[in-house]
């Protein structure tokens, strides 16, 4: 299975992009997803597309979360991702299953 990929589109001096960033440390450990930060002012086109709207989430190269971002935002939308790929569901499922005996 591919894990996720969560990256954070941030600002060298963005309190909430630090804020964001521990928050994915956190889960990172519950979750299991790769996780990468991308400096909004390292490129001309992510300036271009994102500007001063940071930080940003996205998932799987898709953008989910953008400005004041709960942890449990960022927790459901990553289950929500994981759900969405097949495997993910199943193995789901079997957890649930051998948990209720």
């Amino acid at each position: 299975m591919i894990p996720l990929r969560v990256t954070i589109v941030s600002r060298h001096d963005c309190h909430l992009c630090r804020v964001v960033y521990r928050v994915a440390e956190q889960l990172q450990q519950e979750l299991s997803f790769d996780l990468a930060t991308v400096d909004v002012d390292g490129d001309l086109g992510t300036v271009t597309r994102y500007g001063n709207r940071v930080p940003v989430v996205l998932i799987d190269e898709k953008e989910i979360l953008s400005g004041k971002i709960t942890g449990g935002a960022l927790r459901k939308a990553i289950k929500k991702a994981r759900w969405r790929n097949p495997i993910s569901r199943i193995l789901s499922r079997v957890k649930l299953a051998l948990t209720r005996g």
